[in-house]
Formats: structure tokens, C-alpha cells, sequence
């Protein structure tokens, strides 16, 4: 089986990090809650879109456990060591534990076609206390460096 194509993570013109130049992700903040029967944590919910040929550099999400669920389009995701991403359509899901490395995060809808999905998050209330930037943390900000 031929490995999968090099993936390059480097900084575009307005200095946010992207695999080959590739689009990124934009996030909406759907709801933010304190369940009464998880004391210290933060349930969010989010509505995340790739554009077409969208792509999310290799990340962490502070801790969180993430369950996905498909809207529109597809993703092609892989975690930890997995040996390639998995390609999931809308209405399939996917599940991120606490420490999980989402090493591939792709749009693999058809060509023009966006992705969509909701992400909720289990975190602790203090990955989330000064804003919702901890939930992803994106390896070359903690690696500090291009081609990270």
C-alpha cells in the first residue's frame, strides 16, 4: 500500500497555519454550558466548516473528548497511529478521546463541496476559561516552528 502524500504545514500571508497553503476551517460557537452532573467541566458545541479542499493542520483538543457528527460532504480523519485517514459522510460520526492526536482532518466531499459538522467537547472549565482557544491546539504552535 503506498504511503499517503507528504502533508506540509506552513504559514500563509496573514500568518495561520495550513496544510500546503490549503483553506482552513471556520468555527461558530453553537452553545456553552456547565452540566449540573459534571462539576468543573464546559460542554460546547460547535459548527465547524471545510471548504472545499479545506484542510486542519495535525491537532490536540486540551484535553477534551470530542464526538463528532457529520452534517454535509465528507472528512477524511485520522488519529493517533492510525495508517490512514477514514472517510466518514454525513449522518456517520466519529469519536476523539482526552489526549487523541487528529493527525489528518480533511474536506473529502466532491470537488466544490463543503463539509460540515458539529463537534461537542467535554473539557475542563479551565481549558475554556479565557475563550474557546484551547480546544484546538494545533501542533506547530506548540512545536513552535515551520514544517511542524
Amino acid at each position: 500500500m503506498p504511503s499517503p502524500p507528504q502533508r506540509r504545514i506552513i504559514k500563509n500571508d496573514a500568518g495561520v497555519w495550513t496544510v500546503d497553503g490549503r483553506p482552513r476551517e471556520t468555527v461558530t460557537l453553537l452553545s456553552h454550558h456547565h452540566p449540573p452532573n459534571a462539576p468543573s467541566k464546559s460542554l460546547i458545541t460547535l459548527l465547524v466548516t471545510l471548504p472545499p479542499n479545506g484542510a486542519t493542520p495535525p491537532h490536540t483538543h486540551g484535553g477534551a473528548s470530542v464526538q463528532a457528527l457529520i452534517l454535509r460532504g465528507a472528512s477524511a480523519d485520522q488519529m493517533n497511529d492510525e495508517t490512514a485517514p477514514t472517510v466518514r459522510r454525513a449522518g456517520e460520526t466519529f469519536f476523539e478521546a482526552p489526549g487523541c492526536h487528529h493527525v489528518v482532518g480533511e474536506n473529502a466531499a466532491g470537488e466544490g463541496e463543503e463539509t460540515v459538522f458539529f463537534a461537542v467537547f467535554l473539557v475542563d472549565d479551565e481549558v475554556v476559561e479565557g475563550g474557546l482557544g484551547g480546544l484546538i491546539v494545533l501542533d506547530a504552535d506548540v512545536e513552535g516552528g515551520e514544517g511542524a
